[in-house]
């Protein structure tokens, strides 16, 4: 087997046996990978901490034929408040499926590994954890090579400032062009503009930015509507994320 270091997040866990865990990291160099962390739900296992959700870590690993093996961990940020506050879980459950449904294994992509931890430092740190997810959904779609059109018509190509969203066309549909999508959502032009910033705008801004509780709204909607249409199945974080929110 071969040994390897490479820093990573924990995307998501599992149990395995009675005291093993198996984890989903998301690597700067190697992409989504998984392992076996055995003994690490134990209390004294020097493992547990690292293989803890959301945990951003350096680990060192030994590869094998379907998973590999996490030797040893070290922890870089813990991130500890996003498991520690229910509102800050269900959002950072979200993006961290979202990451890990829209992506195969062992496919890198440093640009990702920055953008999911901008994300969950974003949502740890206290920033409005909605605006980080719509954030988040946006950055990763124009990731994926799915960046929605919002300068033109996705279908004639004429120049558009509002209109209707289109899941399956990719954008916007001016209004002689609505009808190839009787599903399209309306979309006003301060959410456009909204839409746009995102896909331009660092985590580290999204403190200072106020859309008004209607584009928040709008932007939700769109950006789970293109997301859902991409997905290869439902994420079981939404509806947590939804009875969290009705709470609030």
């Amino acid at each position: 087997m071969a040994l390897y270091k490479t820093e990573a997040i924990v995307l998501r866990t599992r149990n395995l046996g009675e005291a093993d865990r198996i984890v989903t990291l998301y690597t700067r160099d190697r992409g989504k990978i998984e392992g076996v962390a055995r003994g690490s739900r134990r209390a004294k296992s020097r493992l547990t901490g690292a293989t803890q959700l959301f945990t951003y870590g350096r680990y060192l690993m030994f590869s094998g034929r379907s998973l590999d093996t996490v030797s040893q961990a070290e922890i870089v940020e813990s991130f500890a408040g996003l498991r520690e506050d229910l509102t800050k879980m269900a959002y950072a459950s979200y993006i961290a499926e979202l990451l890990d449904v829209t992506v195969e294994l062992g496919e890198p992509s440093e640009d990702l590994f920055e953008l999911v931890h901008g994300a969950l430092a974003a949502v740890d740190r206290g920033l409005p954890p909605d605006l980080v997810a719509r954030w988040f959904e946006l950055r990763l779609m124009d990731l994926l090579g799915y960046r929605p059109q919002l300068e033109a018509c996705v279908s004639c190509r004429t120049g558009v400032e509002e209109g209707h969203f289109s899941a399956g066309e990719g954008g916007l549909l001016c209004p002689g062009c609505r009808v190839k999508d009787p599903t399209a959502l309306p979309v006003g032009r301060s959410a456009v503009q909204w839409m746009k910033r995102l896909l331009v705008t660092d985590a580290s801004r999204l403190g200072v930015m106020r859309p008004s509780e209607r584009d928040s709204r709008v932007l939700e909607t769109v950006g789970r509507a293109y997301i859902d249409f991409r997905l290869p199945r439902p994420l079981k974080s939404v509806g947590f994320l939804a009875s969290i929110n009705e709470l609030a």
